[in-house]
């Protein structure tokens, strides 16, 4: 009886493995709908012919077809999305709602504008002039040498070796220039050519136009990938890290970089909280969240800091100075440049403008105390991971890695 009951069980066995082994792929088969990039955070722009011209040998082009993400981005069915607070968009007045979908387990702005929609949320000023400074000399001075630190943490995690290296969403390239300067090959995207002015035309560096998926980096390309106060813009993260860990080299350090919805200040400060920014960020991350999806796409985190003085800070400061009742994110817009600014409209009161400045030097006093003590339990307004991709697996311990993913992230969805 034994001898023959024994066939029996290894042949459940082995239908049960192919079960487990469908259901995954199930997860990670590409959907048949339609585009699986989603970034309606960021400007849309279409490359020039002269831009084209410009980038046309500066890297290799790939012949293959770009990977696409594992699983279709949650469209955030209203049944499964539950309110948690109402907010503004500071610019236009207009009113969003602040939810977790239960589906995907993220904190999303609902409605979320469409592409072209959101186009009208980004005033002119907001990326600046190419022609003057966005912020004050002392902040973008502290700015450059907190970007030159952070070059080294990268390049800590390298054996303190430069390489090439792609900054996602890059913007006017300050931290791309200090990559450059300590000696990396680098590139940089941007999601339309008003964005990327300043870095090509006066930091003369290489910024690519489009999505990071419609661009399609040869895979395995880059020893390191930064992602800077991008992720928040991203309507689907997944897609976007996923992409990330094709065109990375094995054992590649990815650098991100977001505002931190479950710390003490977004807590705190709800609506007013100066981060929120509605609806820019579409995407509103936890540690928690971030650490399902960096490990459901093939990444290690190594290093985690709560520590961003240049955004920090200032974030405190403006945040208490929204919670007073004073026009939300005024001071922030008095520090922007004259071709920076963002706030239009009726000339603010000099009241407002006078006590914005006032109770700013007092609320930035006890900044420095209230973001260093959170900043150390991990609950500031911004946090910061190091992390690299894994190394290729073998074919029976890659199956393996793909269930443990993906119950990080239904996990991580669940907190």
């Amino acid at each position: 009886m034994t001898s023959l009951a024994q066939p029996k069980r290894n042949q459940e066995m082995r239908l049960a493995k192919n079960q487990l082994a469908g259901a995954v792929l199930d997860l990670y088969r590409p959907p048949t709908a339609a585009p699986l990039w989603k970034n309606p955070g960021w400007r849309p722009g279409r490359q020039s012919a002269a831009s084209r011209e410009r980038i046309a040998f500066a890297r290799p082009r790939s012949t293959e077809v770009p990977a696409k993400p594992a699983e279709a981005p949650c469209s955030h069915p209203t049944d499964q999305l539950k309110a948690l607070f109402p907010a503004k968009d500071f610019i236009t007045g207009h009113g969003f709602q602040i939810a977790h979908c239960a589906a995907c387990g993220l904190n999303v702005t609902t409605p979320q504008p469409g592409v072209i929609e959101m186009a009208d949320y980004y005033p002119h000023g907001y990326y600046g002039d190419s022609t003057e400074r966005r912020f004050p000399k002392l902040v973008e001075s502290m700015q450059q040498a907190l970007y030159g630190r952070r070059v080294r943490q990268v390049e800590s995690l390298r054996g303190g070796t430069p390489g090439r290296v792609l900054d996602v969403g890059c913007g006017r390239g300050v931290l791309l220039q200090e990559f450059r300067r300590a000696g990396w090959d680098v590139q940089g995207t941007e999601l339309s050519d008003q964005a990327a002015v300043y870095a090509r035309d006066v930091l003369k560096l290489p910024v690519e136009i489009g999505s990071l998926e419609s661009i399609g980096f040869p895979a395995s390309h880059f020893d390191a990938i930064t992602l800077w106060h991008v992720l928040e813009h991203v309507a689907d993260p997944h897609a976007l890290l996923m992409e990330a860990n094709r065109i990375l080299k094995p054992g590649g350090v990815l650098l991100i970089s977001v505002p931190n919805f479950g710390g003490c200040e977004a807590r705190l400060f709800k609506d007013k909280w100066f981060h929120l920014d509605v609806p820019r960020h579409v995407t509103h991350l936890t540690k928690s969240r971030l650490q399902g999806v960096l490990a459901a796409t093939g990444f290690q985190d190594r290093r985690w800091s709560g520590f961003a003085p240049e955004y920090d800070a200032f974030s405190f400061v403006q945040s208490c100075l929204n919670r007073c009742g004073l026009c939300h994110n005024l001071l922030y817009n008095l520090l922007r440049g004259k071709q920076a600014k963002v706030i239009a409209g009726e000339r603010t009161p000099r009241w407002q403008v006078l006590a914005s400045v006032l109770l700013g030097a007092a609320f930035g006093v006890l900044s420095l105390p209230v973001t260093f003590c959170a900043g150390l339990v991990g609950s500031a307004g911004t946090m910061t991971v190091l992390g690299v991709k894994r190394a290729e697996t073998t074919a029976r311990s890659k199956s393996l890695w793909e269930v443990i993913s993906s119950w990080a992230l239904k996990r991580s969805a669940q907190t």
